[in-house]
């Protein structure tokens, strides 16, 4: 008998030897390695035909007896897969695979299955509809209510030129009515005198003709043309530099257009610009 209690601590010291400790940290080894677990002495039956019975915890140990199917032994102890057993009858000491034995009560309960909750139904909340924005003003201007006075030929040159000062992001022009009569004058002029020139043989320079009619203004500026329509003189003028400098300052704001016909050209086209 003592015999066997020296057997049985042996093989309990070999398994903590063993798999325990490896003469390393033993905190830090620990993580590494299966812990021994101890056994009071629990019921095993064998269920293998013939169950080899080894020193220690492995098939490298030698084999202390063979068990067969059905023999009932005690656990004690654990290690991994390896249990550490006593055979009562035969007074059998030793290490044997987990694989053969079926420990007492400790039949693998089936997994807990947690029941999946039905997804609950959250309400749709409507999409907040997002505000329009304000649409960007196009740069083509409405073309503005023609004034009491105005020539629908007057009106598309300046909606023309409006246009071309949109799209250079220049504030648009206005007709003021006693430019209009000065613009007006100097076409009919140049008509009635067969000239072509700024100049007035007869109220000379474009700003001495508007001081003489009263116009004030701060900066000043004249385009005159002769061709046969009103969008090809705009065209003619937008080709020129000194003219397309005049119809895109954004010192003008206010503008007077005047358009006789021409035996000559087809039309005579002034417009005089004035920045108050």
């Amino acid at each position: 008998m003592k015999k066997r209690i020296i057997f049985l601590v042996v093989l309990t010291l070999a398994f903590t030897t063993i798999f325990g400790f490896t003469g390393i940290n033993p905190l830090s080894e620990a993580l590494a390695q299966t812990s021994f677990q101890r056994v009071n002495f629990v019921n095993a039956t064998v269920t293998a035909n013939l169950l080899n019975v080894r020193q220690g915890p492995g098939t490298k140990y030698r084999v202390v007896c063979v068990l067969k199917k059905g023999q009932t032994v005690k656990v004690f102890g654990k290690l991994g897969d390896w249990y550490a057993i006593y055979e009562t009858k035969g007074g059998c000491v030793g290490a044997v695979s987990s694989k053969y034995i079926k420990v007492a009560g400790t039949v693998t309960p089936a997994p807990k299955t947690t029941p999946t909750p039905a997804p609950s139904k959250t309400p749709t909340t409507p999409a907040t509809p997002t505000p329009s924005k304000t649409p960007t003003t196009p740069t083509t201007p409405t073309p503005s209510k023609t004034p009491t006075g105005i020539s629908q030929e007057e009106q598309t040159l300046l909606d023309l030129v409006n246009k071309a000062r949109a799209d250079a992001g220049v504030g648009a022009l206005q007709f003021d009515m006693d430019l209009v009569k000065v613009a007006r004058l100097k076409a009919k002029d140049m008509v009635d005198n067969n000239y072509f020139s700024h100049q007035s043989p007869t109220y000379g320079s474009p700003f001495d003709m508007m001081k003489q009619f009263g116009i004030s203004f701060k900066t000043a500026g004249e385009n005159i043309a002769g061709n046969q329509t009103v969008q090809k003189a705009f065209d003619a003028w937008m080709s020129s530099e000194g003219h397309r400098k005049n119809i895109l300052n954004g010192s003008f704001n206010y503008t007077g257009i005047g358009i006789v016909s021409s035996p000559t050209y087809g039309k005579i086209l002034v417009q005089q610009f004035i920045g108050r």
